[in-house]
């Protein structure tokens, strides 16, 4: 009874209490019946209150590998980095932001493969789950490897047949050997290139022996190979940047899809910056020509680019940058982003993804080269059609024998006139009473002739009977 009244005095508070706090009743009320249901609710970020990223992967295989990765992850931001090796000494030296993945331990021992693509292969296959792991809910896998080894030349077709089973991007980026480390190494890289690009969907190749065009001759041989490494971070920031920095003229992860699309395409990734007065022109200039490749973006069938700028970038710097791409290939699909940013030390920033590179050239060679029809089995109506165009397909021996009449004429000819020559000479030779007496008897034939032509019809028919 008691609680009875409390309560019924509460309920009267309330009803005879002031304005404001029947305003705020009022309000709570409201607030409960306008909050839509949190089933129809779309989360634009992940539980944690992040958005969600793309996220990219960088594997490096091998001893090569993993040194270019290791220098790459000082500099790249917004990606995971992970080195895999049969050599587990040299997986104790990677910095805490490099992940180490040894496998192979039971047929290598730990000791590396010993320039045997075979072992580096076989090794990759036992390990195959966890290589898959590896890959699997990646949105884009970068493979990089130094090819004409053991371990990175065996292993690079089994980690991109296991990105291809996940269903994610992969790019690989491979450095060729240097020319006087021998023909063998040659061999094992251009056989391990073959057997990945299938399963890749674009791959960049860049010889050892381009450095020699852009380090100095002085430099020494850990300047030189860190001067690729940091031409090679430039270009894997540049895009990752252009996927995941918002910009004007924004580009996102289905743009990298679409432009990655298909298998087995040669592709050219740059990133070049300029400052100063002409940084549009010498920014344009720079990014189409990249000293690591043997290639250029020629015949490409899609092409990505990113402009970059300070709060002070022009309207005609970005027409201008765009008009040198497009115009270096008219035929290609271009996709552009444009991003500003407060301060930007460089000035201007390009990063440039193209992809089918050679395309052109390709298709023409297939035009060139005979196509081998296969063996069709005949229908009885083209045979009829083929015994009627038979006598045409004599006409080439048909058009033998006219030659060989002419050559039988020719010879006639030749024999009709020695003979004549033959006569001639004869007449010559005959003397005047010869001459005579055969004009005096054809004289005397003719007037036999005429005499008989004199006489009537009816006494030559009775002279006849």
């Amino acid at each position: 009874m008691v609680a009875k009244k409390l309560s019924a005095k509460k309920t009267r508070q309330v009803r005879s209490g002031s304005g404001s706090a029947r305003q705020a009743q009022i309000k709570k009320s409201t607030k409960k019946a306008v909050l839509p249901k949190a089933s129809s609710v779309v989360p634009r970020t992940k539980g944690d209150g992040q958005i969600p990223r793309t996220k990219i992967r960088v594997i490096g295989i091998g001893g090569g590998g993993g040194n270019i990765v290791t220098e790459i992850s000082r500099r790249v931001q917004r990606a995971d980095f992970v080195v895999a090796n049969t050599d587990v000494q040299s997986l104790k030296e990677l910095p805490r932001k490099v992940r180490a993945l040894s496998f192979g331990y039971e047929l290598t021992r730990g000791l590396g493969c010993g320039m045997d693509p075979a072992v580096g292969k076989q090794a990759a296959i036992a390990e195959t789950e966890r290589v898959k792991k590896l890959c699997e809910g990646q949105d884009i896998c970068v493979f990089i490897v130094s090819l004409g080894g053991g371990t990175g030349s065996g292993a690079i077709p089994v980690f991109a047949e296991a990105a291809k089973d996940s269903k994610c991007l992969s790019v690989g980026i491979f450095t060729l050997p240097f020319s006087f480390e021998g023909e063998k190494r040659k061999q094992i890289a251009k056989e391990a290139l073959e057997a990945a690009c299938p399963f890749l969907n674009a791959y960049c190749v860049m010889p050892n022996d381009k450095v020699f065009s852009f380090v100095e001759k002085n430099a020494s041989l850990q300047e030189s190979l860190s001067a690729v490494n940091t031409k090679v971070a430039q270009s894997l920031e540049g895009l990752i940047e252009t996927i995941a920095s918002p910009g004007l003229i924004n580009v996102d992860f289905a743009d990298i899809r679409s432009v990655l699309e298909g298998r087995g395409r040669l592709a050219f990734l740059h990133f070049a910056s300029a400052s100063g007065a002409s940084r549009a022109q010498d920014v344009s200039r720079d990014i189409l020509a990249n000293p690591l490749y043997e290639y250029s973006i020629a015949g490409a069938e899609r092409i990505l680019f990113s402009i970059t700028g300070d709060k002070g970038m022009k309207m005609p710097e970005v027409a201008e940058i765009s008009r040198t791409i497009a115009e270096h290939n008219p035929r290609a699909r271009v996709i552009f982003g444009i991003s500003c940013k407060g301060s930007s030390r460089n000035g201007l920033c390009v990063t440039l993804l193209a992809v089918g590179c050679g395309e052109e050239g390709k298709k023409e060679e297939k035009k060139k080269k005979p196509v081998a029809k296969k063996p069709s089995v005949p229908n009885p109506v083209e045979k009829k059609k083929e015994e009627n165009s038979a006598p045409s397909k004599k006409k080439p021996e048909e058009k033998k024998k006219p030659a060989l009449v002419l050559q039988d004429q020719k010879k006639e000819e030749q024999l009709l006139r020695q003979e004549e020559k033959q006569e001639e000479q004869i007449l010559v030779r005959r003397n005047g009473l010869d001459v005579k007496r055969e004009t005096d008897r054809e004289i005397q034939e003719m007037e036999e002739q005429e005499k008989e032509l004199d006489v009537p019809a009816f006494l030559r028919k009775q002279n006849i009977s």
